[in-house]
Parts: structure tokens; C-alpha cells; sequence
């Protein structure tokens, strides 16, 4: 696939809700997707036990979701008037739950297993707004890999993309590179479902009131 250009119009349209957004959380990833809107993010990482519990892989990455913005609502840290995001990545593939890989060997053996083949990327946000309350929102992306050689697993393993990202790659570095197609959004596979947020939007009383 070719490489993103940023900001494009979903993260624009994002940064328009939400001026300003605490991200409860210690991604970078989501923090630099929002940022590159123009959004003010006020990032305010919580500490939780990320244990993958449910009946479907949906249940299971909302749950870890929903442990971070009951941690942070809970926080002496919240800041009661500016909206709120949580959100959990995981990989389904081969009928598995992928996360972070914890050594440069695993993620190298994960990325070779992609090769040529197809992957579900599942994200679940929620999103907390100090008059509507809170919404819960889970989409999935699909991510076909490249035919990979082992040279050019090697290269990228090299980049580095793999430490702290969910199956081991990131598309706003490199990942783009040993990617053949996404079918989805690609903000879902970045770790925030900003078209799902937007969509949600609808109606709600945040939006007669998005200056903070």
C-alpha cells in the first residue's frame, strides 16, 4: 500500500469535535494520530492489568477498554470538564488473539506468519463526553500482508516498528511498506476507530458545545 499522508480528512473532521481531549492512556501512537488533526491531547496514562477476559475477541478488547476509563474517571487525575478516550488494540489471526510482542525473535516470527496472508485488526475506544456520558465503540479492520522475504522481514524488523505495537508493526512509520491492503479504516488499525467516534457523534449535546 502507499504510504499515509497526514493529516487526511478523518483526522481533521476528529480534531474539529474535539479541540481539546484528555487520552487516558500511554499510546503514542493514538496520541500523534489526534495531535495530527490539530487537536490538543492531554495524554494521562493509567495503570491497569490488561487481562484478555470475554466470550468473543470484541468482548475481550473492550473489556481491557473499559478497565482504563473506569481507572481514569475513578483518578484524582480526571479533568472533569474535557472529553475522554480509552482505547485496546489486539490482532485476530488464525483464529489467535495477538498483542505486543516482548522480544525482537517474537516479532520477527509474527511478522513472517502475516506473510501473504490476511489479519483482523480489532480496536475498541470508549469515549467519555462530561454531558452524554459514556459510548462504547469496537470496529475491525482487515490488514493483507505482502508476500515477505526474509530479507525484507529482516529490514523491517530492523526499523524497530515492532516494539510496543500490537502485532508488531505500525502504519504511520513503515508498516505501510509490507502492507498489500487494507479493508476498513486505517485509523482502526492505528489503535483509535476515529470514523466509528465521529459516526457516534451524531446528536450529541458535545457537539453544541465543541470550543473549550
Amino acid at each position: 500500500m502507499n504510504r499515509i499522508t497526514e493529516p487526511d480528512e478523518t483526522e481533521l473532521a476528529f480534531s474539529r469535535l474535539f479541540p481539546k481531549i484528555v487520552l487516558a492512556s500511554r499510546s503514542e501512537n493514538r496520541r500523534k494520530l489526534m495531535e495530527c488533526g490539530g487537536s490538543t491531547v492531554y495524554q494521562l496514562p493509567m495503570e491497569t492489568k490488561e487481562e484478555r477476559k470475554g466470550k468473543t475477541a470484541e468482548e475481550t478488547v473492550l473489556n481491557i477498554a473499559r478497565a482504563k476509563m473506569e481507572a481514569y474517571l475513578t483518578s484524582d487525575k480526571k479533568i472533569p470538564t474535557l472529553p475522554a478516550l480509552t482505547a485496546d488494540t489486539l490482532v485476530l489471526f488464525s483464529g489467535s488473539l495477538i498483542g505486543k510482542a516482548g522480544t525482537e525473535k517474537e516479532a520477527k516470527e509474527r511478522i513472517k506468519s502475516f506473510s501473504g496472508k490476511k489479519q483482523s485488526v480489532i480496536t475498541a475506544s470508549l469515549l467519555y463526553l462530561p454531558d452524554d456520558g459514556i459510548s462504547e465503540i469496537v470496529d475491525t479492520a482487515d490488514v493483507w500482508f505482502k508476500k515477505l522475504s526474509d530479507e525484507e522481514i529482516d529490514a523491517y524488523i530492523a526499523t524497530g516498528d515492532w516494539i510496543e505495537a500490537a502485532g508488531s508493526y505500525r502504519l504511520q512509520r513503515n508498516g505501510w511498506s509490507i502492507v498489500e491492503r487494507i479493508d476498513g479504516d486505517w485509523t482502526t488499525v492505528v489503535g483509535l476507530p476515529m470514523k466509528k467516534i465521529i459516526e457516534n457523534m451524531n446528536g450529541k449535546k458535545h457537539l453544541n458545545h465543541i470550543c473549550y
